[in-house]
């Protein structure tokens, strides 16, 4: 058995190899959604190194925006740090190669230790899974957020462990905690159904209650509190604009198939839009290949030989989820009928878990189809891994090399902030944070609203009714705004963006005025200050720091 270290090393090559096309140009920034999740990242590098403050709100998109409260926001993950040192484009970059590698390593160990599959067969596994045309349709098109599904094979180690010894537990609630910090909106809810299915196959397996509802229990308790300071937000925020979607995009089994193996995609994409579905194709592609997808077909023959149904089971649950909508029967109609699951908008995302069962299949096929190899198995074995590797690589080099944007643009940075409609929004959207320039364009998938009110040009950011003062001088931050007023009576001071909770005036009333931040504020010549500062900031973070108590205090305590 390959230490840890080793398998971690060799992983991280695994992910730099995969991923490399994002590196021939550094600072390029990359297609579709990155734009997007680059301007979050820009956004906070800005608030904390131009201003010193922690990055809550978003001034510089929809009129301005809570960052806190926003489910995609990754501000709070410990890899958001690298953005210090490199840079939010070379960090963004590292934060995908290094979720790869975790997920080379899981999906390895996964295979290796819990399904005693041969170190060839593991590592077909976890080429197949992690190098699958998912990660590179999703990553490459800017799905940043959906990179902690790289940790689904480490949920699934870290729950079994934990069945045996609480301890694993903690480490398990930091995963799901970790998965909430990096916007995981879908990972998170798919976890919690694999998590909820492996639970269902402990019971059966074992006709034991008791290790099962105790790791249930241990981890449900320290992911609410460990991941309070995301979920306490993202709730309050979701009962002010709920994100209720419909959805009844389905696939058949045949084009399923397409998804699974089509190499052609310039092709594809065309005939598939032509096809009647919801989504364009990187919503679909899910590479793997004849080759794997033969060896899982062996793979299943080698889980009835072994009695592992549980496999083929839960293997064909997240195959009907991946279908779609076929009737108000189906997997998926049922699911979507769940709160929080009724966001969620597309059912074929559910291959990356279809695949992670196809890989471990696949693994399971190899070594199957080896013992009736006569001689140099080993041999026969790796080259077969290659092949695999190869034929995977060809096919998705074409869809993650799309880092091919112009790089942020840092000039000429804008003395004053103000709204404006003179920079091209689609090409220039992730640069605004740094030219200190703000948009009323929403390229959002929350339902925020924009205020019709809001005004664009360098002119000043606060405004009073004509004749009823004047405004002297004004400023802001990302937190942080100000006004220097004169009013001849108690009147309104309007501020240019949008109105949200969590704002407090030094002085005045806050009020939502038709969607826009006003202050009610007495006669006289005064100072109107307003900080961003979230009704479940300290909740959150005291419940986190209760979290970290408890788990410091499970560690401690010996297994019984």
């Amino acid at each position: 058995m390959p230490s840890p270290a080793r398998v971690l090393a060799i992983s991280l090559v695994a992910a730099i190899v995969t991923w490399g096309p994002a590196f021939i140009s550094p600072l390029a920034t990359g297609f579709g959604d990155w734009q997007y999740f680059h301007h979050m990242w820009e956004a906070g590098y800005v608030a904390i190194t131009r201003y010193g403050e922690w990055p809550l709100w978003d001034p510089y998109h929809c009129g301005g925006i809570t960052v806190f409260a926003n489910p995609q926001s990754q501000h709070l993950s410990p890899l958001y740090w690298l953005s210090l040192p490199l840079g939010p484009t070379l960090a963004s970059k590292a934060f995908v190669v290094l979720h790869a590698a975790a997920g080379f390593a899981a999906m390895y160990w996964l295979a290796r230790v819990d399904f005693g599959i041969s170190a060839a067969g593991a590592a077909l596994a976890s080429i197949a899974w992690a190098s699958s045309g998912f990660f590179a349709s999703h990553g490459g098109g800017g799905h940043s957020a959906f990179l902690p599904f790289y940790f689904a094979p480490l949920v699934v180690i870290l729950w079994r462990r934990a069945l045996v010894d609480p301890r694993y537990a903690v480490g398990l609630a930091c995963v799901m905690t970790l998965v909430l910090l990096e916007g995981g909106v879908y990972p998170f809810p798919f976890f919690v159904l694999l998590l909820a299915c492996e639970a269902l196959v402990a019971i059966a397996a074992t006709r034991a209650w008791r290790p099962t509802l105790r790791a249930a229990s241990l981890t449900l308790l320290l992911t609410v509190l460990l991941g309070a300071i995301r979920l306490l937000p993202i709730l309050d925020e979701l009962r002010g604009h709920p994100r209720t979607v419909g959805s009844r995009d389905g696939v058949t089994l045949t084009e399923l198939l397409q998804m699974l193996t089509v190499r052609d995609l310039p092709w594809i994409d065309r005939s598939w839009g032509s096809g009647g579905h919801q989504f364009v194709w990187a919503e679909y592609g899910s590479y793997v290949g004849y080759g794997v997808l033969a060896l899982a077909a062996i793979g299943l023959v080698a889980c009835l030989r072994q009695r592992r149904y549980a496999v083929i089971v839960v293997g064909a649950l997240f195959l009907g989820l991946t279908l779609g909508e076929h009737g108000n029967a189906s997997p998926w109609s049922l699911v979507h009928r769940l709160p929080i699951y009724d966001s969620l908008r597309a059912p074929s995302r559910f291959s990356v878990l279809l695949t992670l069962f196809i890989a471990l299949a696949a693994g399971m096929g190899l070594d199957l189809l080896l013992r009736r190899v006569p001689r140099k198995r080993e041999l026969v074995a790796w080259l077969v891994v290659l092949g695999v590797a190869i034929d995977i690589a060809a096919v998705n080099v074409r869809v993650i090399n799309r880092w091919r944007d112009p790089p942020i643009q840092t000039e000429p940075v804008h003395e004053r902030f103000y709204l404006t409609r003179d920079i091209p929004y689609e090409r220039n959207f992730a640069s605004f944070p740094r030219l200190n320039v703000g948009t009323t364009g929403c390229y959002e998938a929350m339902n925020f609203s924009v205020a019709r009110g809001l005004w664009s040009g360098d002119e000043a950011q606060a405004r009073v009714p004509q004749g009823t003062g004047e405004v002297n001088a004004w400023g802001r931050t990302t937190t942080h705004v100000w006004a220097d007023v004169t009013l001849s009576a108690p009147g309104r001071v309007l501020f240019n963006q949008n109105y949200a909770p969590g704002w407090h005036a030094s002085q005045g009333e806050v009020v939502d005025d038709a969607g826009q931040l006003a202050v009610d504020a007495p006669a006289g010549r005064q100072r109107i200050e307003l900080v961003y500062r979230p009704a479940t900031l300290w909740p959150g973070a005291i419940a986190f720091l209760l979290g970290v108590v408890l788990c410091a205090c499970l560690l401690r305590k010996r297994p019984e």
